[in-house]
């Protein structure tokens, strides 16, 4: 149960959302209009955790229209058993293929298929799909507009948690910098953090903005300041990193709740006397001093915020352009793609498990096509989590609605106050625990079929039945095709070290001819190799959830990252002490031409499978100009070109 996921204002409004089209519906006499509504009142309800301001109502209103013309096709096409089967099929693929244009059109192409699967379920002429399709757009719409009222009275509150979970981070990266090593802190939580400035506040002025940005700035200068700390020997004192560490967690704690951070002077006091007590660490802890004070100012400007006129900064969509998505969807239709194959064994699964439905006459057989989309991933993990979770919850959830509607009664006034408790439920925790979500809505679903007119008893049955189905397809096509992850583990770490090799020639680069520096360019570098990391980190996640496989073997993965998160401890001190503007090193030219050529050889490695690597001298250059270098210059490049030699060496065995 991860309760750090818990939505309750979210879940809230959500559930407003689906209560507006169910009373509109109840009021009309219209049933079509509670259950239709209803759909795309739940499902577009969770693409608002989606995305912050603008990004997160583009999805919103993405999903209601593909789902609009998806209710539309599958509504028509449920007429022929041939013609469902084609939908279904053709609606599977491109979901899966959408997968490639990221966890926005992702959502919206699951969204779409589902609807088009129950559609099926439910057939009607070209006016009756119509009508479906705009009762469930206006669903959709409605949960829409819900957010987009919200804006003027809740502001800046996706600012405020994204960078307080940055600076948590940080906090729990310095408390740990004593018994740490050479080690860079976590990507994940930078790497999944944009911009402020990308999706701003709808009703915030630019200067508001940009008191978040400054905090997101200065929040990656202390990184590197912290990671510059970590390779210093001897190891700070426990004492300082403690000091570190509260200092960072107050400034997370005074964002998070729009406050001025409290002043503790023992804590400054003991960072201070750090910086006269470790000669070789003065200028890196007067550094982190200087970015910690600033931070502390800048973390009370959003508590009163500034009033001051300014032009508002340009939005950026979540969803890529047109064109662009285009282009990324046709680069991925190749068996080459994992995203294709997904999308082949996606497709045909469902295809089978359609087909099955119609020739056996399962009743509510959409059900077991629905599950089999949820269910079968990419990945082996989330797959057999997923369908073991989902198949436990449903059975649970049907029984106790079942056992609900016996005890309070099947008044429609109950049903639906029933139904909607389950669907609060539902983005209560749907991020906490899939298992206790697919109860919960296992529970919306078997009591809107209850509400159109399917007996509770036979409703939650039908849903029992096609999970169990569904998912034990799902699991058992996933073990006859599988995708696994220790095939494609290799490329990903070779765009991790490709990533590495851009930022260590630009970085160094800098050091030749400071007058040269393009900061942007360097930032731009040390941003994509940090998302790199954390894509590589992600997939050794995946290979270790695997059943142990030949090609890659996870202990050597583990290994490999451990040697990777040396390499950007020692980028991220270089970075760090850019910041100083050291003098010209030309002595450097040298040593980056074989830093470049070892990690192309190791990247090339990794993707080849090869078991030779030829390195280039770089411990001899190294030695022959670190006589020409600053002290911590010369401590981050001898772990740099440590991390890469032993990389090279674990390369050449991971085959």
């Amino acid at each position: 149960m991860n309760w750090s996921q818990f939505e309750g204002l979210a879940a809230i409004r959500c559930t407003a959302g689906v209560a507006i089209v169910l009373a509109a519906g109840l009021l009309l006499g219209q049933p079509a209009v509670s259950a239709f509504g209803a759909v795309g009142a739940v499902s577009v309800g969770f693409g608002s955790f989606q995305g912050a301001y603008r990004s997160r109502a583009a999805v919103m209103l993405w999903a209601a229209a593909g789902m609009a013309l998806s209710i539309y096709v599958g509504s028509i096409a449920g007429g022929s058993h041939a013609a469902s089967i084609a939908t279904a099929t053709l609606a599977a693929f491109l979901s899966g293929l959408v997968v490639a244009l990221g966890p926005s059109a992702s959502f919206v192409g699951l969204q779409c298929v589902v609807a088009v699967l129950i559609a099926t379920g439910f057939p009607a002429d070209a006016h009756g799909a119509l009508v479906r399709g705009a009762i469930v757009f206006g669903g959709g719409l409605v949960q829409t507009l819900l957010v987009v009222m919200i804006w003027p009275l809740r502001r800046f509150t996706a600012e405020r948690q994204t960078i307080a979970a940055v600076y948590r981070s940080l906090a729990a990266y310095a408390a740990q910098l004593p018994s740490a090593g050479a080690t860079a802190p976590e990507p994940h939580t930078l790497a999944g953090t944009a911009s402020p400035t990308h999706d701003p506040q709808p009703f915030a002025r630019a200067a508001e903005v940009l008191v978040f940005q400054a905090l997101l700035d200065e929040a990656e200068r202390i990184r590197e300041s912290l990671t510059a700390l970590a390779i210093v020997s001897p190891p700070l004192p426990e004492r300082v990193a403690t000091s570190a560490s509260a200092l960072l967690a107050e400034i997370a704690e005074a964002v998070d709740i729009g406050r001025a951070p409290a002043v503790d002077d023992t804590r400054w006091q003991i960072l201070e006397a750090a910086a006269q007590a470790h000669p070789a660490a003065r200028g890196r802890v007067e550094a982190l001093l200087g970015q910690l004070r600033a931070a502390f100012r800048l973390a009370a400007t959003p508590a009163t915020a500034p009033a001051v006129p300014a032009r508002r900064a340009r939005p950026v969509p979540a969803l890529p352009p047109i064109r662009d998505g285009l282009m990324t969807l046709w680069a991925n239709l190749s068996l080459e793609s994992s995203v294709c194959r997904h999308g082949l064994r996606l497709a045909a699964t469902l295809a089978l498990a359609t087909a099955a439905s119609h020739a056996f006459a399962i009743p509510r057989g959409y059900w077991a096509s629905i599950t089999v989309l949820l269910v079968l991933k990419p990945e082996f993990g989330e797959t057999y989590v997923r369908g073991v979770g989902r198949i436990a919850g449903t059975l649970a959830g049907a029984g106790i609605v079942v056992a609900l509607v016996a005890m309070l009664g099947s008044h429609p006034a109950v049903v639906t106050s029933l139904l909607l408790a389950f669907v609060f439920s539902s983005y209560l925790l749907f991020r906490v625990n899939y298992a206790v979500f697919t109860l919960c809505i296992t529970g919306y679903v078997v009591l809107l079929l209850y509400l159109a007119g399917v007996p509770g008893t036979m409703a939650a049955e039908y849903r029992a039945l096609n999970t169990v189905i569904g998912g034990a397809l799902a699991l058992i096509v996933y073990r006859l095709w599988p995708t696994w992850e220790a095939g494609r583990v290799g490329d990903v770490f070779a765009l991790l070290v490709d990533a590495f090799a851009r930022d260590v020639a630009l970085m160094l680069d800098a050091y030749i001819d400071p007058s040269g520096w393009n900061r942007g360019a360097l930032d731009a570098a040390r941003t994509a190799a940090r998302l790199d990391r954390s894509n590589a980190e992600a997939s050794v996640l995946r290979l270790l959830a695997e059943p142990r496989r030949e090609r890659f073997e996870p202990q050597l993965a583990s290994s490999l990252v451990a040697a990777f998160r040396r390499f950007a401890a020692g980028g991220l001190a270089l970075h760090a002490d850019l910041q100083q503007r050291p003098s010209a090193v030309p002595q450097l030219a040298e040593l980056r031409d074989q830093l470049t050529a070892a990690l192309a050889e190791v990247a090339a490695t990794l993707r080849s499978g090869s078991t030779v690597v030829t390195l280039p001298p770089m411990r001899e250059t190294f030695l022959r100009i670190r006589e020409h270098l600053p002290p911590a210059v010369a401590d981050a490049l001898d772990l740099v070109i440590d991390s890469v030699e032993t990389s090279a060496a674990l390369a050449a065995r991971a085959r």
